[in-house]
Order: structure tokens, then C-alpha cells, then sequence
């Protein structure tokens, strides 16, 4: 047992030089492998103290992989599980372990420097422990990555970051900067992974299922505009559909503002559902006959859905190009993105529709 009470449980091994302090063997990942960069870090931090929850369960139980978001100006953050619907709080009971959160939110709480020298040293104790015990530290701001060590008695952070060569080298995280954050900022939210959860506390997988369903029926039939900028579920693909058909008329400069938003949003959506309907298949066998068959019937949509945003494509991206590749995006392609988005609404609804009958013989 450590000195705090915390059995070090892990599989990583720590190495220690006068430079620096480090977990080997952390594997970082790109933007487009683990789409939302939050349940990107938390799955490797399971990974890394050996357990089984992965990537995919955790974006369904968030209900991320049912999400359907989109910006009024088409600004890439409606791709982020944060933004608008959120699909963060309600994934905290599948997780295994308790955390705890540093929140250094730049319009946040104000601190005088007194306080703030306080709660910084509080931090980099927290990350120094944390990576003596072999547990990676989650931090993050816009997008999300790891602590995988420290120098100078915690005050230096050795990271990975999806936003820097996708997740492939580490670096220092005062040298960094972009999404990785970096120089004299600080990250919005530095998360330690404090201890596992007593087995009473765990929650209930059938529970969390149907939450996750829930949540998902939900958004689908969310109309509220959330913080005025961001549509959801249905109203989200009415935006997004009436943004695409209006590019003939709009300014060049309006379109490409939206270029990365709509290429971003895309690529999320095929990669969510693509995810989502393999969920569902699994958990469908938790189920009595009729709602095993409807969540079935939801997950061959989700499928379909998947398939009709990429078909004949070696990536999305293919019809929704960034805003360097302006004269290149046609209105041809355009045209095949509504297409494909359409097809991706009636999907959806086929699915939603089922999620409900399945959830209507549980109450």
C-alpha cells in the first residue's frame, strides 16, 4: 500500500532519471481515432491501470455516440462532447475509479496570488503522486490529452496530446501550444484519478444502459437553441442541411468559417453511430424479445447511417474539405454532403423510433 492509501494496481512501469519522472508504455492517439478527445484520455488512463472499459462503452454510456450537434455558425466545438447537449456529467457513474478535478478555468473563480500559488502547488503534488503510483493525469482545455510524467518536483509535465502529431511524441507541456495548450497558460481542468470505487458504489450496467438510451431520445427531440449558438438532434441536421443549401448565396468568407465546423462535424457523426450500432447489437442481448428486437433494428440504422456517410469515400473528408482547400469544394460536393446527409436524418429517426419502442415496454 502507498502512503496514501492507494494500492498501486497498475500494469505501467514508472522510470525515474535526474530529467525526468515517467510512465512507460502510455500509447497517445490522434483526433480521428478517439473523436472526442475526453473519453479519449479516460480510456487510456483505464487502459494504463488495467481496466476493461473502453473507448466505444464510454461514448455510448455518455450518449456522445448519439449526439447529433451542431453550431449556428458551423464552428467545429459543436463536435466536442462539452458543447451544447452535454455528454460529460451523465458518464460518470460507468467509470470505476473516483476523480478528482483542479478547475483553473480561465473566467472562472477568481484567486488572489497568494491562493493561486497555493492551488498550483496543490496541482503539481497531485500530478507527482499520481504518476509515482504509474496513473496518467487528464488534463485539458479546448481539447483534452495526458500527463505521462513530470520534472522539477511535479512542476514540469512530460504529455501527450491528440492536437500534437496525433498522440505520437511526447513533449513538455510549457513548450507546447494550440490545443496542447502550453507556454504560461494553464489548462482549463487537470483531472486525478484518485482511487477505485468500492463495489457498492459501482453502477448498475443495465441502468446505465437505459440512461444512455434516454439521454439519447432526448437530444433527438432537444429544440432548445443551447447558449443561444447550438442545435441538437433533429433541429441539428435542419441547421446544418438549410447552412449547406445556402452556400451558393452566402459570402465566400461565411463559407469558409464553416468549412472545418461542417468537414469536423461529419467525420464525428459517421464515427459516432458507426460506434453506437455495435453498442447496441451487445447490449441488446440484455433485453427481453421485443425491445432486443427493436434496439437491434436501431443498430442495423445506425449502421446504414454509417454506411451512407462514407460510402464509395476513403474518409469524409473527401466531400468536406478545410477551409485551405476553398476552391476545391464544389458545388457538386455540396451536393453529395446533403444527399449523404439527408440519408443520415431518415437513419437516425428510423433509429430514435426504435430506442423509444424499446424503452416504452420499460415503463
Amino acid at each position: 500500500m502507498q502512503e496514501n492509501g492507494l494500492k498501486k494496481i497498475v500494469m505501467s512501469k514508472v522510470t525515474h532519471t535526474p530529467e525526468l519522472v515517467q510512465i512507460e508504455g502510455i500509447k497517445g492517439f490522434g483526433s480521428c481515432e478517439y473523436c472526442s478527445s475526453v473519453h479519449g484520455a479516460e480510456a487510456s488512463i483505464l487502459r494504463a491501470i488495467g481496466e476493461a472499459l473502453s473507448y466505444d462503452e464510454l461514448i455510448c454510456y455518455s450518449s456522445f455516440a448519439f449526439k447529433t450537434g451542431i453550431h449556428r455558425d458551423l464552428c467545429p466545438s459543436a463536435g466536442h462532447p462539452a458543447c451544447g447537449y452535454s455528454c460529460l456529467d451523465s458518464k460518470m457513474g460507468s467509470l470505476p475509479w473516483k476523480l478528482k478535478c483542479f478547475t483553473a478555468f480561465p473566467w472562472g473563480e477568481q484567486r488572489t496570488e497568494e491562493e493561486r500559488r497555493a492551488f498550483e502547488a496543490d496541482v503539481c503534488n497531485a500530478v507527482r503522486e499520481s504518476i509515482d503510483l504509474g496513473i496518467p493525469v487528464h488534463y485539458g482545455s479546448e481539447e483534452d490529452g495526458l500527463i505521462i510524467g513530470y520534472a522539477d518536483d511535479g512542476r514540469r509535465w512530460w504529455c501527450i496530446h491528440p492536437y500534437h502529431k496525433s498522440g505520437g511524441e511526447p513533449f513538455w507541456f510549457d513548450e507546447s501550444d494550440g490545443f496542447a495548450c502550453g507556454g504560461d497558460k494553464w489548462p482549463w481542468n487537470i483531472i486525478v484519478w484518485n482511487e477505485p470505487k468500492k463495489a457498492e458504489d459501482l453502477a448498475d450496467n443495465m441502468e446505465l444502459t437505459v440512461n444512455a438510451l434516454r439521454r439519447a431520445v432526448d437530444m433527438w427531440h432537444c429544440t432548445d437553441k443551447i447558449d443561444d449558438v447550438y442545435f441538437t438532434g433533429d433541429s441539428a441536421y435542419e441547421h446544418w442541411l438549410n447552412w449547406l443549401r445556402g452556400c451558393n448565396s452566402r459570402s465566400d468568407a461565411a463559407n469558409k468559417a464553416g468549412m472545418q465546423g461542417n468537414g469536423w462535424c461529419f467525420c464525428v457523426l459517421n464515427h459516432c453511430r458507426n460506434i453506437a450500432a455495435e453498442w447496441l447489437e451487445a447490449k441488446a442481448n440484455d433485453f427481453d424479445m421485443y425491445a432486443r428486437m427493436q434496439l437491434l433494428l436501431a443498430a442495423d440504422n445506425y449502421r446504414f447511417l454509417s454506411d451512407s456517410c462514407l460510402k464509395g469515400l476513403d474518409s469524409t473528408w473527401q466531400i468536406t474539405p478545410t477551409s485551405g482547400d476553398f476552391d476545391k469544394w464544389t458545388t457538386e460536393m455540396r451536393g453529395e454532403q446533403i444527399r449523404r446527409l439527408e440519408s443520415a436524418r431518415t437513419y437516425d429517426r428510423l433509429a430514435i423510433t426504435a430506442i423509444e419502442n424499446a424503452l416504452g415496454k420499460l415503463d
